[in-house]
């Protein structure tokens, strides 16, 4: 999506809605900044050295970044400790940005714990089912065959972003907007990224729990994580964004790789069912592309698939950067976020691949072999 305009008015409903929902860094008697008063999470430190790294490779990766006029924060984590984390442009680990599409493998999680929950009844339940009220509206027959498994996959057939921009954000009501926009496909039959598509698991999410995206992720999902600060903007009807929108610190993100390279259970509570995220990091494309070096691309529920120098690993990817890299066999999460930039944004996340490549791997590799 565009970015949507971060006007005073959005800055102080979001700030509000921090507050209600207890979402907020704790408050002094100065006005915080919501953008950088965080408490980002602790993460138990260890040295490179003592989890398996040759340092000097991992100090070239990071003047590397440097090299990315762009970068913001890289972090590494393994074997559950934070053991690399440097910032860029004036970022530190207490600012939180936005994570463009890093949003939607939240959004993944979440459609499965309110799965496992019984507030959807199946992967296989129909879109219109929790739409009826525009099914009056609605032309094309085959939209009556869209399944949540089709928005997961980004094969539903909805249009991408960059060709509806304008119509959606231009519209009274986003969600109508959508579901009424011209198919490109027969839902199931090919493979076309929509984030517009993707805004409407929130809507579904707010229509079965009876809460707000916000307050359902916070509470079965971010709070489990220690995870005390987030913000994310809404459309026209107050729906937070599906496929955007989120705002939060880099050691905040790899939470999530990190609940995911555990199958979705830390401290012996299962937050997200284990089938669930075996799944979500299958490729279920029948085809794969390459990004620059890394090979077998594909994409899962709102989880990219991909090979590396021959480690299987899955990534959460956002506009520009930002991104939140799992590699079980290292038992290793990174992190990356930069100031997206729309012309160059898939250049930005190719550049980090290289980087990983080329240094971060092979820093572990140089240590195994010796």
């Amino acid at each position: 999506m565009k970015k949507i305009s971060l006007s005073i008015v959005f800055i102080i409903t979001i700030v509000l809605l921090h507050i209600v929902c207890n979402l907020q860094a704790p408050v002094d008697n100065n006005d915080p900044d919501p953008f950088t008063d965080l408490i980002p999470y602790e993460w138990e430190i260890s040295s490179l050295e003592a989890q398996g790294f040759n340092s000097l490779l991992i100090n070239r990766a990071f003047s590397e970044m440097y090299g990315i006029s762009i970068s913001y924060s890289l972090l590494i984590v393994r074997n559950g400790y934070l053991v690399a984390e440097q910032y860029y442009n004036g970022r530190t680990k207490f600012i939180m940005d936005p994570i463009y599409s890093v949003t939607k493998s939240f959004i993944s999680a979440v459609i499965g714990i309110a799965i496992e929950e019984g507030y959807i009844e199946s992967i296989d339940s129909k879109l219109l089912d929790f739409y009826p009220e525009y099914a009056d509206e609605i032309e094309d027959p085959r939209k009556f065959d869209i399944t949540i498994r089709h928005l997961l996959t980004m094969t539903a057939g909805f249009d991408e972003e960059s060709n509806i921009d304008d119509e959606m954000e231009q519209a009274d009501n986003m969600i109508a907007s959508i579901l009424t926009s011209d198919l490109q496909f027969d839902p199931g039959s090919d493979f076309l990224y929509s984030t517009y598509g993707t805004h409407l698991l929130s809507g579904i999410i707010e229509k079965t729990t009876g809460k707000s995206t916000l307050v359902y992720t916070s509470e079965k999902l971010l709070a489990p994580l220690d995870i005390s600060a987030v913000m994310w903007s809404k459309d026209q009807n107050d729906v937070y964004f599906g496929g955007s929108g989120m705002f939060l610190t880099p050691r905040d993100m790899a939470r999530l790789g990190y609940l995911y390279l555990k199958n979705g259970t830390l401290e012996e509570e299962q937050i997200i069912p284990s089938t669930w995220i075996g799944k979500s990091i299958t490729n279920h494309r029948n085809y794969t592309t390459e990004w620059g070096q890394m090979e077998d691309v594909g994409y899962g529920y709102l989880w990219w698939t991909g090979k590396l120098r021959g480690y299987t690993l899955y990534f959460a990817s956002g506009l520009g950067g930002q991104s939140i890299i799992v590699i079980p066999e290292l038992d290793m999460v990174i992190v990356t976020t930069m100031n997206a930039d729309y012309e160059q944004g898939s250049n930005q996340m190719q550049s980090f691949i290289h980087i990983l490549n080329n240094y971060i791997l092979p820093a572990v590799e140089d240590t195994e072999t010796e």
